[in-house]
């Protein structure tokens, strides 16, 4: 009977470390998940910034050239 409490012991210790090693995984998962929306957020950002600069470009072309004058706008 003790041998089997000692077994049931070490399996249970045994388990216990794998479950702590499977949170730290899982808090890396969530880094790269985290880091990877950052990314795809800094890009959409610089490319949305892009657009809105052509767009603010040729408008302010447009309103540079004198005043009636409707080619390009």
């Amino acid at each position: 009977m003790l041998q089997l409490s000692v077994i049931q012991m070490w399996i249970r210790a045994r388990f216990g470390e794998m479950q702590a090693r499977e949170q730290g995984i899982t808090a890396v998962e969530y880094a790269l998940m985290v880091a990877v929306v950052a990314l795809l957020l800094v890009v959409g950002f610089f490319f949305l910034f892009s657009r809105i600069q052509t767009k603010f470009s040729s408008v302010g072309s447009c309103v540079g050239n004198a005043p009636g004058v409707t080619t390009g706008c």
